[in-house]
């Protein structure tokens, strides 16, 4: 959201920033919470990779929804500022870097351990070896290929929407 903001967020004005925050936690409230939450409670397994979480259901870990969203959203706004910041010292690329960092660990940790990434069902049936693939199940297949779907649209409507500033000439700032 920062990079699309990018140009309002040059002026420095705080209600740029705002506009850039209200973006970012309505896309992460209406276009992407809610797609983490659903496989954390459909596809607990899954989501957690089959780690550390050993139970079956998230319904065995009573906290753990309400710590994930409060990271999650801390996260997505922190990495606003962050963004922001970068930005404003027009350091787009690296704010860029960051991203594409984050994108890179994630394909390392989803491609660098298939049997865990790639196969749904509980704990249980990964330890047994009886959890199924992800392609076997066509309720995980839709429900990824619908989240995408929304997920991208929200992603291009605010990034359109940020990339025009509120005010595209501001008054100048005052030394």
């Amino acid at each position: 959201m920062a990079d699309a903001a990018r140009r309002g967020l040059r002026h420095g004005r705080a209600e740029d920033r705002r506009r850039g925050l209200l973006a970012t936690n309505l896309f992460n409230i209406f276009f992407f919470s809610w797609i983490p939450v659903y496989f954390l409670m459909n596809y607990f397994g899954w989501e957690t990779a089959h780690m550390a979480w050993h139970a079956d259901s998230i319904a065995a870990y009573p906290f753990y929804l309400p710590i994930f969203l409060v990271v999650f959203f801390a996260s997505g706004n922190l990495g606003f500022l962050l963004g922001a910041a970068l930005g404003q010292r027009g350091a787009a690329r690296a704010n860029r870097s960051v991203y594409l960092g984050i994108l890179g660990a994630c394909a390392i940790w989803i491609f660098g351990q298939v049997d865990r990434t790639f196969r749904l069902g509980t704990y249980s049936e990964w330890r047994a070896g009886s959890a199924p693939w992800l392609h076997e199940d066509p309720v995980f297949v839709g429900m990824s290929l619908g989240a995408t779907l929304v997920f991208c649209s929200g992603l291009a409507a605010f990034t359109l929407w940020l990339a025009r500033p509120a005010d595209p000439d501001p008054p100048a700032r005052e030394p």
